[in-house]
């Protein structure tokens, strides 16, 4: 037996005044009255889905109507609604509606199960994959009966259910709901204008002059035993596979639309996803390349001779020491470095004879190949040259294939290929030969026809033998920039070459048989102390001797930095602006969805779905839609990035994981927040307002 008392109804005038209602077990109970009386206002403050300040004993149970959770749980496992367009979910079959109320009130049900609750409502002859839409309306009605018997509830809440039907219907209705209450002993409440239905009811209360009037069945209203309080038992937990499962089912409604609008949000996201990558690849080239080329680093040479070639083997004078001083006594000067170079060519100032021919032997795990170069026109292995890195370089962030080395000899990618080192993983060493400068000869030089006589420096050399360990091979795009030595190069350590050349000069500097002078550098390399010093420090360099030239790869970084902030900035405002037409179509698609299902979710609520298990409803459809978007945007972002990779004939961007990652987080912001706008949406729907209506 439940009992409702004080209930008050009112809208724009007073309904129903301090009103009382007792539904008995195994007895139908009809509420009748005049349109706009309270009728279905009061069916659903017995079913627990309409609020106000009233009390109500279930079972002997007195309920705490602000309590969400005992109230869901009622709705779950103990009561049954029929309204006047019945409760069926149009996108899921007559099964499936059958098996998700069994879900929601946490009992199994079997394909036996559910032909049996068919044929008890007189549905034998129908396909329980059937969907409501396929069915007349006498059988969509009595199909919502199966779903609650399924639930096996104690309370069975019909409003107005044969409003719509013929007479035919009707009967066959009401019958089943007269077995239910007579034969299962369950509590049935209707309410109806039919009034050879409502005759039909055991007790009946009619809604008159704002009271509830009981005019039948006052005999039923002996002392009835209490019923076994099972209110306490704990509220069956939906599980994430629930969840999972209503939204694939739900998602075969209007497959087609939603599969455009999924094709449509997918490639937007691709798009902001590949502007934003090809923006950010773009800018990680330009400081790439401004790091390589915008340096503070000059390349100081005391060129004599009128050639294009900065640095030559024999055509420039030394520099002086005190001019050395000079230069390092620059205040915008960081560090100088003398340059020089150990060549396979040169001229043998011990043996008064020119070096034109050169060994080097490659040793690979055990296996010896030599390599004989010789300087001639034509020549495949005509020259190579040991040259000094130095520490502002970072040269070892040029590394494409390293060893185990720890830092020491690297080789131009040139270089390499040339002597078939393909990687470093066995271990390589290498013996070569170069010529050391020990002293400085110093001649002249004829230019063209009429250009005069100039005065050089030729180095004197000691030819040596050097071996050691290769500890990488440097980048393709890390090349010879400071002779004309050409692309096959070791580059060395400076402090390395530096004591070596000192120990080799004054081991057979005396040795040199010819007339000689001191050997003296004729370049330096000198880094500036800021970028922005490099052509204050090149005219200061240049005003030491009027023979000095300079040469940097310098750029104005300012102009550079504004350039990439503004191709960032671009590429930045664009995926901005892509992703803000996301936003707003991915709400204007899930409140669209959330408006066209105020039936389904109002069904969803009286069937006793809490705020929380409504929101992973939610979460779960959206989660289900994240990784489809993600998946097509995926596909999409690889399509486009190759084409734009192909059409540059160069890559670009590639196609990794980032991209995808990238393709996730948008949709997660794309889809989430609208989902969290629809659920704030959805909770305010109240059932008894949508299904009344």
């Amino acid at each position: 037996m439940h009992i409702l008392k004080g209930i008050n109804i009112k809208f724009d005038s007073t309904l129903i005044e301090n009103g009382s209602l007792t539904i008995l077990d195994g007895k139908v109970t009809a509420i009748i009255g005049e349109s706009g009386s309270g009728k279905s206002t009061l069916l659903y403050k017995a079913g627990l889905i309409s609020g106000g300040q009233h009390s109500y004993s279930f079972d002997g149970t007195s309920l705490d109507l602000d309590n969400d959770e005992q109230l869901s749980h009622l709705r779950k496992t103990k009561i049954g609604y029929i309204f006047q367009d019945n409760n069926l979910i149009d996108a899921l079959s007559v099964k499936e509606n059958i098996r998700l109320a069994a879900a929601i009130a946490g009992t199994d049900v079997t394909d036996r199960d559910i032909r049996n609750y068919l044929n008890y409502v007189g549905l034998r002859s129908i396909n329980e994959d059937s969907y409501p839409r396929q069915l007349s309306g006498g059988e969509q009605q009595r199909a919502a009966i199966a779903t609650i018997l399924a639930k096996e509830p104690d309370l069975v809440i019909a409003d107005e259910p044969t409003s719509s039907l013929d007479e035919g219907n009707s009967a066959a209705i009401m019958a089943i709901f007269k077995r239910m209450a007579h034969e299962d002993g369950k509590k049935v409440i209707i309410a109806t204008h039919n009034e050879k239905i409502y005759n039909q009811a055991d007790v009946i209360y009619a809604i008159e002059g704002k009271k509830i009037t009981l005019i039948k069945g006052h005999e039923h209203f002996s002392p009835q035993p209490p019923a076994k309080d099972e209110i306490s038992k704990p509220s069956p937990k939906l599980k994430m596979a629930f969840y999972l499962e209503y939204a694939r089912r739900i998602a075969r409604k209007s497959r087609v639309q939603r599969r455009i609008m999924l094709a449509l949000c997918a490639a937007a996201i691709a798009f902001s996803s590949v502007v934003y990558n090809f923006g950010d690849a773009f800018i990680a080239r330009q400081q790439q390349f401004m790091n390589t080329i915008s340096d503070r680093e000059v390349l100081l040479v005391n060129m004599t001779v009128p050639l294009n070639v900065v640095l030559d083997v024999d055509e420039n004078m030394a520099i002086a020491p005190t001019e050395a001083e000079a230069i390092a006594a620059i205040s915008n000067v960081d560090t100088v470095y003398p340059y020089f170079e150990f060549r396979s060519a040169g001229y043998d100032g011990i043996n008064d004879t020119g070096v034109s021919a050169a060994r080097i032997t490659v040793n690979i795990d055990g296996q010896h190949q030599e390599y004989e170069f010789f300087e001639a026109e034509g020549h495949r292995l005509d020259k190579f040259c040991m040259i000094p890195y130095f520490p502002e370089q970072g040269i070892e962030k040029r590394v494409k294939y390293g060893s185990a080395v720890e830092g020491g000899y690297y080789l131009s990618a040139q270089f390499a290929n040339l002597l078939n080192i393909d990687d470093l993983e066995q271990g390589v060493r290498l013996q070569v030969t170069v010529c050391v400068p020990l002293a400085l000869y110093e001649t002249s030089m004829q230019v063209g026809d009429d250009e005069g006589m100039y005065t050089i420096d030729i180095d004197l050399s000691k030819v040596t033998e050097f071996e050691f360990a290769v500890a990488g091979i440097l980048d393709e795009r890390f090349i010879n920039r400071y002779s004309n030595s050409g692309g096959n190069v070791i580059y060395a350590p400076y402090a390395d070459m530096a004591a070596k050349l000192e120990r080799i000069q004054a081991a057979y500097a005396a040795e040199v048989v010819m007339d000689s002078k001191e050997w003296n550098p004729s370049a330096y390399i000198v880094f500036s102390k800021h970028y922005s010093d490099v052509n204050i420090t090149r005219d200061k360099l240049a005003s030491i001797n009027p023979n000095f030239r300079t040469a940097s790869e310098y750029q104005d970084v300012d102009a550079m930095n504004s350039m990439i902030a503004g191709i960032k900035s671009g590429a930045f405002t664009a995926a901005i602006i892509v992703l803000t037409v996301i936003l707003l179509l991915m709400a204007i698609i899930h409140m669209n969805s959330v408006l066209g299902r105020k039936y389904e979710i109002a069904l969803l609520k009286a069937n006793g779905l809490t705020r929380r298990e409504l929101f992973k409803l939610i979460m779960a459809e959206s989660l289900r839609y994240v990784f489809w978007v993600s998946l097509a945007s995926g596909f999409i972002s690889m399509v486009l990035i190759n084409a734009v990779n192909f059409g540059f004939n160069e890559t670009l961007v590639k196609a990794g994981p980032n991209v995808l990652a990238i393709n996730l987080l948008v949709a997660l912001i794309s889809v989430c927040i609208p989902t969290l706008i629809s659920v704030i949406t959805i909770n305010k729907y109240r059932p008894d307002t949508i299904l009344r209506n």
